[in-house]
C-alpha cells in the first residue's frame, strides 16, 4: 500500500520537475529578446483596457472607489509599458524612453477624459473638477 501512495506522489513530482526545467529554458530565451517600444496601437490597447476596467469597477453594483481604481488602472498602464516595452514608446516616429511617473500621470488624465465620455455617471464631481484644472494647467505650460 505504501508503494501505491509513493507512486501517486512521485508522478506529479517528476512531472513538475519537467515543467520547472522548461520554464527556466523559456526564461533564458526571453532574457535575450529585445523589447520593442510601444507604438500607437499598443498604447491604444492599454488605454482601452484601462478605461474598461475603470468604468466596470466603478459602476453601480461594484461601486469601487474611483480614485483608487484610477490609480490602479494608470499604474498598470505604466507598468505594462515599462515591463513589456522597456519603458519606451514611439512618438512622432522616434523611440523615446519615458519617465514612468509622468506616464502614469498622463495615463490617469487620459483615462479620466475617456471615462467622462464612456461612463460619465461613474466619475465623481471632485475628480472631474481636478481633471479640468490639470488640463488647463497643462495647456498653459504647453502655450496653447
Amino acid at each position: 500500500m505504501s508503494f501505491k501512495i509513493s507512486k501517486i506522489f512521485a508522478i506529479p513530482l517528476i512531472f513538475s520537475s519537467f515543467l520547472f526545467d522548461a520554464n527556466n529554458e523559456f526564461n533564458k530565451v526571453n532574457a535575450n529578446i529585445k523589447n520593442s517600444p510601444a507604438n500607437k496601437n499598443d498604447l491604444d490597447l492599454y488605454h482601452g483596457m484601462g478605461v474598461s476596467f475603470l468604468c466596470n469597477a466603478t459602476r453601480k453594483g461594484f461601486d469601487l472607489d474611483f480614485p483608487k481604481t484610477l490609480n490602479v488602472a494608470s499604474a498598470t498602464f505604466a507598468s505594462v509599458v515599462s515591463q513589456k516595452h522597456g519603458g519606451k514608446i514611439i512618438e512622432k516616429k522616434k523611440e523615446q524612453k519615458v519617465d514612468m511617473k509622468q506616464l502614469q500621470f498622463i495615463a490617469s488624465l487620459q483615462l479620466v477624459e475617456s471615462a467622462l465620455q464612456v461612463c460619465p455617471n461613474n466619475v465623481p464631481e471632485k475628480i472631474e473638477k481636478q481633471f479640468k484644472i490639470e488640463t488647463e494647467r497643462l495647456k498653459k505650460l504647453q502655450g496653447l
